[in-house]
């Protein structure tokens, strides 16, 4: 978006989150039981990320986010996040990377990758793997990210936020490697 690779309208966003991410409330369908085996969208149309995600999105093109769809969807696995957005763009995937890589230079957690990511690659750590593939024959472009949404998600953010307020290095105590081998 800040580079104008894609257009800001008609961004399709679809996340698969493991059982964690969808919260602990009373909802039988959040308990391993009910999602094993089982692929669940929920929070359809309305979902409570939707004001940032569309203000993110304006803030970074400068247009609207009309037409945007978000839709999560629960997935038989404890932890991590996969989201694959889909946009418009004559962008080559090349451009793309080249684009994230100058938008994430200098973060210390964010990882852009030329292959698609895999949640595996972010368990247990304070990690963001980010990738493109783009058709500009198509007028495709599709932006994915993983997260771990125990490490990234919750606690990891809450400390890289308490280290910046706090004066320390935003990376103290979040620099483990992921435990997955």
């Amino acid at each position: 978006l800040a580079d104008r690779l894609i257009e800001p309208g008609n961004i399709v966003i679809d996340v698969k989150t493991g059982i964690s991410g969808a919260g602990r409330g009373g909802d039988s369908k959040f308990g391993y039981a009910e999602s094993n085996e089982n692929l669940i969208p929920y929070g359809l149309l309305r979902h409570t990320h939707m004001p940032e995600i569309v203000s993110t999105i304006e803030k970074l093109s400068g247009g609207s986010a009309a037409g945007l769809v978000f839709t999560p969807h629960l997935v038989p696995m404890t932890r991590g996040i996969l989201a694959t957005i889909y946009c418009r763009g004559r962008a080559t995937t090349e451009q793309c990377l080249d684009s994230g890589r100058r938008f994430y230079a200098g973060r210390a957690f964010v990882r852009v990758t030329d292959k698609p990511p895999q949640t595996k690659w972010a368990t247990g750590s304070n990690l963001a793997f980010v990738s493109y593939a783009a058709d500009p024959e198509r007028n495709l472009v599709i932006a994915m990210g993983v997260v771990d949404n125990l490490g990234k998600g919750a606690a990891g953010q809450a400390v890289q936020n308490a280290n910046l307020i706090c004066g320390l290095p935003e990376t103290a105590g979040l620099e483990g490697a992921p435990v997955w081998p």
